[in-house]
């Protein structure tokens, strides 16, 4: 009974990014033994156990990360067995992923209601951070809702199968109210407490206006992050992703909203990251000779710089550091990098160092060539006209701070 209470915490008075259906069967399942009636029957769901292996890795270097079940930010003992997945084990996962050498692109494949918000944020930044590293996709293998889905979007494409259901993009908080069953039993609580608000949500007695209130705010503040989030995720209006009202959208209809990219198998999917990835070959002139077969890396699919996680990163890290850091990644060739760096709180010397060793790395392999989105190809940076070093500038410049 102790377990279940503590299940009960984290689904009660607390916003989900969870698929309401999916709730309504955790509350169906969790009522009955916690002693309460249940009003009518709901399906019997038989959880499976979740893998806790490390990532699958394909003999050309796919990491196929799975993102499936309830999702929660800590899994324990039986939590871990019921069919929950954990944000700090996916965090660990992607983030070995995307430094791992032997992988050359990521798939998340995505299999999920949605759950807890606390972790799931950080995570899908961690995801898009990643994306300056290797091409990452996903794909909705049956269910990507809510909480899954601002994961999922965070990838660089998603596939949609004809029977997959994406979207729920909406928060939704549950309270408990049993001070009527209580009465049935008999029983009658008497709750003590210094503070008005300590007892906001007690679930013996009823919901108090200025409880409801409270949780309609925190409500409201995470549904603007999640909308916010998705949005810059998928290169939307969050106008765009408020209209969907939460809705959920199946096969091509999500491509219809813009939710998903493509119609796809998993096994798509991964044909697609092979080809995003591969190293296509051309002729050069070296030293007075020519050399065929050299492979050629094409990053077309790198994202664009987000200028404004680029200026909070400098904010926080100080003007001068932080232009430093930009210049040395748009002079390695590399200025998706800058933002991951900074936020690491690396140095100008660490930064110049990590870069050192990333080019030494593909220099040894190959000749580095990019193509950026609708921009062309660019040979050589310029820094006069860097919109990430401006950016920065106008930063130093609306803080008082100096220039160069």
């Amino acid at each position: 009974m102790q377990h279940l209470s503590h299940l009960a915490t984290r689904i009660f008075d607390t916003p989900l990014l969870i698929a309401p259906q999916k709730l309504e069967v955790i509350l169906g399942v969790l009522a009955p033994r916690l002693g309460l009636e249940v009003p009518a029957p709901v399906a019997a769901v038989t959880a499976q156990p979740a893998s806790r292996k490390t990532y699958e890795l394909t003999p050309d270097g796919i990491a196929i990360i799975p993102i499936e079940g309830t999702l929660v930010h800590k899994s324990y003992g039986l939590d871990a067995l019921s069919g929950m997945q954990a944000y700090v084990d996916l965090q660990n996962e992607i983030e070995d992923a995307s430094t791992d050498p032997a992988v050359k692109g990521i798939l998340l494949d995505v299999d999920s209601p949605g759950g807890e918000v606390a972790g799931v944020f950080e995570l899908a930044d961690t995801i898009y951070a990643a994306r300056s590293a290797k091409p990452i996709f996903a794909v909705a293998n049956a269910d990507a809702f809510s909480g899954a889905y601002l994961l999922a979007s965070a990838a660089q494409r998603i596939y949609a199968g004809q029977s997959s259901g994406l979207g729920s993009i909406g928060v939704i908080v549950t309270h408990l109210d049993v001070s009527g069953n209580d009465e049935k039993l008999g029983f009658k609580y008497t709750i003590l407490h210094a503070g008005a608000r300590k007892a906001d949500f007690n679930p013996h007695t009823p919901l108090t206006e200025e409880a409801r209130a409270a949780i309609e705010a925190e409500l409201s503040r995470t549904y603007g992050m999640l909308v916010k989030a998705v949005a810059r995720n998928r290169g939307l209006a969050e106008a765009a992703i408020r209209d969907t009202e939460a809705a959920r959208y199946f096969g091509d209809g999500a491509i219809q909203v813009r939710l998903a990219d493509r119609m796809g198998t998993r096994a798509e999917a991964l044909g697609d990251l092979r080809q995003a990835q591969a190293r296509p070959t051309i002729s050069i002139q070296r030293g007075g000779k020519t050399m065929n077969e050299e492979p050629v890396r094409i990053e077309s699919i790198e994202p664009a710089v987000d200028i404004e996680a680029m200026r909070a990163e400098a904010r926080r890290h100080g003007y001068a550091e932080a232009r430093e850091i930009v210049e040395l990644c748009a002079l390695a060739g590399m200025p998706a990098r800058a933002a991951p760096l900074l936020a690491k709180q690396m140095t100008a010397v660490e930064a110049r160092q990590h870069l050192l060793e990333a080019r030494a790395t593909e220099d040894s392999t190959e000749i580095r060539s990019h193509v950026l989105p609708e921009t062309g190809t660019a040979a050589k940076p310029s820094l006069d006209n860097n919109p990430v070093i401006k950016a920065v500038e106008k930063l130093a410049g609306s803080s008082g701070k100096g220039g160069k």
